[in-house]
């Protein structure tokens, strides 16, 4: 074999490691779920392909690619998929061409944001990537606090008449923070937080303007309400400004009768409809807040970054389904998945934002990187559903008469969902392979001063080690103590000492936290004496710390699934058990010390971002609407999923029309 072969080799071995990491990640997000599911996904390939780029410069930064990694790919876990994947499986063609249509922005946003954070660490300069982490580390500080005690205590303290929030799933549209079912609350704290970042960065220096320009705007606001209440414009107001979350026309199954518009949410939080006379005061402290970052904000150390992604996620969220769902209303609004959460807008806004803060700020490869992962990356993802639809052709249910055939009644029965998520996974992966190793050719060699700071990789590694690990692995213990299962007590008694019954997410808890500090000691300790068990290599370390990661998790996957086996989980664990014996194989085989990739000395980045939509979105829109056609004339006048799963997005028939959320009914 030719040398020019062997490379070859080892290059489509390396993306194929990189998907197959990302395929790993993503068969065990589906289990944990959400934005800290997505994480998993995210550090296993930031990991794979900062080892795997050919750029040997990129080696002693692989705790700020598994870091950043996580952080990017984390976003898209907000959006709920699930719904646009059931429309283009519709048996109408309105719906279904829609639903490949939002099925790829869905999947855009995911990977574009993943393909962000990921480029990140390869273009910023040392320092500059040691300074950003300063305030990334405070936003993310204030946002874990926030979650822990300030959402909770607003949520009791806003009091709502006839709210139930003993269930915080199925009734958590009772909470009076609730709105359009999306994490809004998180972005203004992480708004919040940023700017509080920028006042402690400058010694709170002109701080006590901030303090006179909130208290104008809470007088002026206070004083505006009030004079909309003498002239009684409030409710003309709240009538244009306010839209019912249904069809007050269509008929209750339950009653026979119409809805009416009371029976429904409104696309406004909750609070605004008890709490009305504060928000005069409160959008007056917000103008005067937003003036005076606007004069006096300096947004040093790329805090301005974090600044466009949590003020693009509000902008975007209020001008979309909030504002844009006035004039649409009786066509559910401009609403993604009516009737469920509408984080895909926020997430909208967080790209945008993202992408000209990059521009904007000399980091044109990196919105170019997003947008090359983000458009693969969505394609990929409606493509998997389109052929899993074909996969399950032979003995459809639907499709032959009598019903599916005994012949293929098991494999009808397959875990067809694990299977979309894994292979949703390793596209995803094949697109960020791509996008990266453009990037790694096309961006200029990177020389970090010497001596490094430690403390920046340190937390890097910690919080990828233990934090992350811990917003996952944590869930496992509601899997054991469920009722149904009780595969552990609820509670549980120290050894020697009755009085200490602590139930076992405390138990969890103080564990983690005697082996988290005994790992924090042994990294300070490491800083001081190099300990002989940590690599000299950065090779070595990226993959260890790969190998930790990885195993870790699928080992709290495979904990979580065992309480409850069946067979059906085969396609999932014993999958991804494979998987990652085979991906530990080749993290250790792949990697090469020395760099095999030329780089160039200058940047071709700039202006080819606008060159890369204008190829892109007529060939999409012909790919979508292809693959849209090829389904229904395969499928006829059936639908791909069966009656229960099989959502419309138009006409009377529209999921929205038919099971909106009500106000005293459960979430859906």
């Amino acid at each position: 074999m030719t040398a020019a072969c062997n490379a070859r080799c080892v290059r489509l071995a390396s993306f194929f490691l990189i998907a197959l990491s990302l395929s790993i990640g993503w068969g065990i997000r589906g289990n944990f779920g959400h934005e800290a599911g997505a994480m998993i996904a995210g550090v296993l390939s930031g990991i794979a392909v900062c080892l795997l780029s050919g750029r040997k410069d990129w080696h002693p930064r692989v705790a700020f690619f598994a870091f950043f990694g996580g952080i990017g790919w984390a976003f898209g876990g907000s959006i709920s998929y699930m719904y646009p994947i059931s429309f283009l499986g519709s048996e109408q063609w309105a719906t279904a061409a829609y639903g490949f249509f939002a099925t790829f922005l869905v999947g855009f946003l995911w990977a574009g944001l993943g393909g962000m954070g990921t480029a990140l660490p390869a273009v910023l300069e040392r320092e500059r990537l040691n300074r950003f982490l300063a305030p990334v580390a405070f936003v993310l500080l204030i946002m874990a606090i926030s979650d822990l005690w300030i959402h909770p205590w607003l949520a009791d303290h806003l009091v709502i008449p006839g709210a139930n929030l003993s269930d915080v799933t199925w009734n958590r549209h009772h909470n009076p923070l609730y709105w359009l079912d999306a994490d809004w609350f998180a972005a203004v704290v992480a708004l919040t937080a940023v700017c509080l970042y920028d006042l402690v960065n400058r010694r709170f220096q002109k701080g006590t303007r901030l303090l006179f320009f909130t208290g104008i705007g809470v007088l002026l606001g206070g004083a505006g309400y009030a004079l909309l209440e003498h002239f009684h414009l409030i409710q003309p107001l709240f009538g244009w400004l306010v839209v019912p979350l249904g069809d007050a026309s269509a008929l209750n199954p339950a009653t026979g009768l119409p809805y009416g518009s009371d029976a429904f949410l409104s696309n406004w939080p909750n609070f605004v409809h008890y709490y009305p006379h504060y928000m005069g005061p409160l959008l007056g402290a917000c103008i005067g807040a937003a003036l005076y970052f606007r004069r006096w904000g300096t947004w040093n150390n790329d805090s301005g970054f974090i600044l466009y992604l949590a003020g693009g996620w509000l902008l975007a969220f209020l001008l979309l389904p909030v504002l844009g769902s006035i004039p649409l209303q009786s066509f559910g609004g401009l609403r993604l998945t009516p009737p469920r959460s509408d984080d895909w807008a926020g997430i909208v806004g967080v790209f945008t934002g993202g992408s000209l803060y990059c521009l904007r700020r000399n980091l044109q490869s990196v919105a170019y990187t997003a947008s090359l992962t983000g458009i693969l990356g969505g394609f990929g993802f409606a493509f998997v559903p389109f052929a899993r639809s074909f996969l399950r052709l032979p003995g459809h249910p639907l499709l032959t008469p009598g019903g599916t055939p005994l012949f293929w009644e098991h494999y009808q029965s397959a875990n067809w969902h694990s299977v979309m998520e894994q292979s949703h996974g390793f596209c995803h992966g094949l697109a960020l392979a791509i996008a990266i190793a453009f990037l790694a050719k096309s961006t200029p060699k990177l020389e970090d001063p010497l001596p490094k700071k430690r403390l920046p990789e340190g937390f890097s590694v910690a919080f990828v080690l233990l934090f992350i690990t811990l917003m996952n692995v944590f869930k496992n213990v509601e899997e054991w103590t469920k009722e149904s299962v009780q595969a552990v007590p609820l509670t549980m008694k120290a050894p020697f000492f009755a009085s200490w019954n602590w139930s076992t997410q405390a138990w969890f808890l103080l564990i983690w936290t005697l082996l988290s500090a005994v790992l924090i000691l042994l990294m300070i300790w490491h800083t001081r004496k190099a300990l002989p068990v940590v690599p000299a290599s950065y090779l070595a370390r990226g993959q260890l710390l790969y190998l930790t990661f990885l195993w870790i998790m699928v080992i709290a996957n495979f904990e979580r699934a065992l309480v409850s086996f069946h067979e059906s989980r085969l396609v999932t664990e014993a999958v991804i058990i494979f998987n990652a014996g085979l991906a530990s194989l080749l993290i250790l085989l792949l990697p090469q010390e020395e760099a095999d990739v030329t780089v160039c000395d200058s940047n071709p980045f700039p202006g080819s971002l606008k060159r890369l939509w204008l190829r892109a979105i007529p060939l999409l829109i012909c790919l979508l609407l292809a693959m849209t056609a090829a389904l229904r004339l395969a499928y006829r006048d059936q639908p791909v999923e069966n009656p229960s799963t099989n959502h419309k997005r138009w006409g009377e028939e529209a999921q929205w029309r038919i099971r909106p959320i009500l106000k005293g009914g459960r979430h859906l």
